[in-house]
């Protein structure tokens, strides 16, 4: 709505030459018989008052006009030309009814001409239009050659909402007058009345190129380019004239300004680097708006809580989030209740500092008050998932796919026509399986997308993502390759692939990804993670197994403990790593107690396929040589990969044997093929050479299954085959002459509760199989574990439970009791 009416626009108009005529005739000696009260010899005093009457008017004092012009109608209630004085007198008092009153006791059409032209602008002013067009009739049949009228009644058909009529008449004297300021004026009020900005710039810029000083025009033309969102040319129109407007004025063109730079912050800039330059921008007109400090705004003002609403989501868009929420509670302390997209953008940033309840409200705020936005219904989608609320998620989702189109299929054409929103709805759905861990319902959901609809980048990246998450990174890498060639400004493909590179350890190449990005979007919560991810590999780490156990029997101890732990450098030179470690074994037997303790170091060598460890260790008290161990494990792809062992005087040889100074070398080879994340199947073949002249040969076998994946509960199916065979059996260690061990586990895994990076969760695996030994038969075996999994964040976790199992050995049960610890930690 435009600041200005008519009254303001056809300022000269109102003044027509009808009544500056008539003021300069009234304001003379009279000298002429202007009225008929003269003509008809009144003697001067009458003359005399009704110039004073005139006079007094003209100055404003139009109670003792009034006073003057009653006592005169009233002595000469015929003389026309006194009442004719006192219409006009009464509608520069804008007492435009009572002069329309006064109107009808004399004769239009024998009034003057300055009377009927005051009359019709009385009648337009007050709404009357059909008289006011009447009376302007009158006075153009008149004066023909008089443009004032002839405006008059234009302007009359832009107040009566007849806008073609006027638009036409407009045109023909635009036409007829090009140089004419006041038919630009009038076209400018048609503008304005029509809520057509361009009209009323158009018509301005001409009065402003007849003369450039009227500030009317320029005033016009400065709001009319504001509400055209023209808002740069608003700005340099206030630079070039700066009196035409006040500040209230260039602070709404500083607010536009400001919400057209958040606007177009919300755009991705080709180069990073200009990513925030609107926004900047933004922020900066708002400070300029303003001009105070925003901590200490006075909040009851409409103008100063409009500027909070727009810094809210200009800061939003800047990732200043704690400020937009700073800002945000200032208004919640003033009561203020913020508009639907203000909500949205603090749930934003709430939900960027991680605090998800909040945010939650906030977008629950924001949907009450405008249910329409998808967008703000996409941010509380993960707001739930951040919350581990995965039902609820997926109603919402669920709700949102009821609401838009199908997807709309072609004639003998498998290609479907998506509806991008039914797209982004179903990609959400999609996603939902994955972060409850179904990431092979994920896959099927995304691959269903892929086949049935064009190529869509979207969905080839969350794909590659999926693929990525069931342990495929060779397949990711080369997907997503192509699409960072092809779209390299896009951030989430270029994290993807670089946490692929992480995966298969090509360290040199994602940390130089890794760079780039943090680089050009430190900002970016992936780019975040995948920075907090090489960050962490790039620490110190130490692992800890211990246990302690109690048996029934005594062929593996009646009580043992043990202990294994390795502390890790930094990585040296991207692909090496120093180590200590040591090994702790102690066991109570029949002839005495058993222990030893292998202190040792070594080096650890990766790259993209192999990796390559050596260490050497000295058995106390024992004494056996240096043991030395080489390890290599070769990844041949994403399913297949095989390993090998060669132990030198190993560790691994029975500790019952170890306390009489029996040592043995150990070798084997392994391969695993896994599927994916739900299924994987591994072999060993050992063989270990010990002094005492035993030779041992084992093969083991394992089969994983899963069989139930929900968000909060897996079950896994564990098959082990285990069979061995000894050349010798007379030694002091168990030592079966062959034996077969089976066992199906069943593992059950329960999430309790997440948050982020830190959760607690529990594990109970219930086993039971079959244990044939040579010359003892078989016996059954059964084990129930318990277990607790604390994450204090990525870089600190720890495991700790119960055991409790029966295993024969040589013929006679045992069953025991074993607590155990697990520790993981990066520093």
């Amino acid at each position: 709505m435009y600041l200005f009416k008519w009254d303001q626009v056809v300022r000269n108009i109102n003044k027509s030459f009808f009544e500056i005529l008539f003021l300069a005739f009234a304001l003379s000696n009279f000298s002429m018989p202007l009225f008929a009260a003269e003509a008809n010899g009144v003697n001067t005093n009458v003359s005399e008052s009704r110039r004073l009457a005139l006079v007094a008017a003209k100055e404003g004092r139009f109670d003792e006009s009034f006073i003057t012009f009653e006592k005169l109608i009233k002595d000469f209630p015929n003389d026309v030309g006194i009442k004719a004085d006192y219409i006009v007198v009464l509608t520069w008092a804008k007492k435009n009814l009572e002069a329309l009153n006064l109107a009808k006791s004399i004769d239009i059409n024998t009034a003057p001409t300055y009377c009927i032209n005051a009359l019709a602008r009385a009648a337009r002013d007050s709404g009357q239009h059909a008289q006011a067009l009447q009376l302007y009739e009158l006075v153009i049949q008149r004066e023909p050659n008089n443009l004032d009228p002839v405006l008059g009644k234009i302007l009359t058909h832009i107040d009566a909402g007849e806008f073609d009529l006027a638009s036409a008449d407009l045109s023909r004297l635009r036409q007829q007058y090009p140089n004419n300021i006041e038919v630009y004026r009038a076209l400018s009020y048609l503008g304005q009345q029509t809520q057509q900005p361009v009209i009323v710039i158009d018509a301005n810029t001409h009065i402003l190129e007849l003369n450039n000083k009227d500030k009317a025009a320029a005033r016009a033309l400065i709001i009319a380019a504001r509400e055209a969102g023209a808002t740069t040319q608003a700005i340099m129109l206030v630079e070039k004239y700066p009196d035409a407007v006040d500040k209230s004025e260039i602070d709404k063109i500083n607010n536009d300004a400001a919400a057209l730079n958040i606007a177009w912050g919300a755009y991705s800039a080709k180069e990073p680097a200009n990513r925030f330059v609107d926004t900047d921008k933004a922020l900066a007109k708002l400070d300029e708006a303003c001009h105070c400090d925003w901590s200490t705004l006075d909040l009851r003002l409409d103008k100063n809580q409009n500027l909070v609403f727009d810094r809210i989501v200009a800061l939003r868009n800047r990732y200043r989030m704690q400020e937009a929420i700073n800002q945000y509670k200032q208004l919640v302390q003033a009561k203020v209740n913020p508009p639907a997209y203000v909500l949205s953008a603090v749930g934003d940033a709430y939900l960027y500092k991680r605090m998800p309840e909040d945010a939650l409200k906030a977008y629950d705020a924001s949907i009450a008050k405008d249910s329409s936005n998808i967008q703000t219904k996409f941010s509380k989608f993960y707001t739930l998932v951040e919350l581990e609320r995965f039902e609820d998620a997926s109603s919402l989702i669920e709700n949102l796919s009821k609401d838009v189109p199908r997807y709309r299929a072609r004639t003998k054409n498998p290609v479907i026509r998506p509806n991008e929103t039914k797209l982004e709805i179903d990609s959400k759905a999609a996603y939902l399986l994955a972060y409850g861990d179904d990431l092979a319902g994920a896959e099927a959901k995304f691959q269903a997308l892929n086949n049935t609809g064009p190529m869509n980048l979207d969905v080839e990246v969350a794909l590659a993502e999926i693929w990525r998450w069931r342990g495929w990174p060779e397949k990711t890498e080369l997907q997503m390759s192509k699409v960072t060639r092809d779209y390299p400004s896009e951030i989430l493909p270029r994290a993807i692939l670089a946490n692929s590179h992480l995966d298969l350890r090509d360290w040199r190449v994602a940390e130089v990804e890794i760079q780039s990005l943090v680089n050009d979007y430190p900002e970016n919560a992936s780019v975040q993670e995948l920075n907090r991810r090489l960050e962490l590999h790039n620490r110190r780490q130490l692992t800890l197994d211990a246990f302690t156990s109690q048996s029934s029997g005594s062929a593996l101890g009646s009580r043992s403990k043990g202990l294994n732990a390795v502390l890790y450098s930094s990585p040296i030179d991207y692909n090496y790593r120093a180590f200590l470690g040591t090994q702790y074994e102690y066991a109570n037997y029949p002839e005495g107690v058993g222990h030893a303790f292998f202190p040792g170091f070594g080096l650890e060598y990766t790259n993209r396929d192999w990796r390559l460890t050596g260490a050497v260790s000295q058995a106390i008290p024992t004494n056996n040589s240096v043991t030395a161990t080489l390890t290599a494990e070769y990844r041949v792809n994403d399913y297949w990969s095989v390993a090998s062992l060669l132990d030198i005087n190993s560790s691994q040889m029975p500790l019952r044997g170890l306390r009489t100074g029996t040592s043995g070398d150990l070798v084997n080879v392994s391969s695993t093929y896994r599927w994916s994340d739900l299924t994987s199947a591994s072999i060993l073949a050992g063989y270990m050479n010990m002094d005492d002249g035993n030779q041992r040969e084992m093969i083991n076998m394992a089969f994983d299954r899963r069989l139930i994946t929900k968000p909060h509960y897996k079950l896994t199916a564990h098959i082990l085959a285990d069979t061995s065979h000894n050349k010798e059996v007379d030694v002091e260690y168990f030592n079966p002459a062959s034996d077969v061990d089976t066992k199906i586990i069943l593992d059950n895994e329960w999430m309790l509760w997440r948050r982020y990076e830190r959760s607690f969760g529990h594990r109970l695996q219930v086993g039971a199989g079959q244990y044939w030994q040579k010359n003892f038969g078989t016996g059954s075996t059964w084990s129930v574990s318990y277990e607790q999994q604390f994450k204090w964040d990525d870089a600190f976790e720890i495991d700790y439970g119960v055991e409790r199992s029966r295993h024969p050995y040589d013929g006679v049960s045992e069953t025991a009791t074993q607590f155990f610890a697990r520790l993981n930690l990066l520093f």
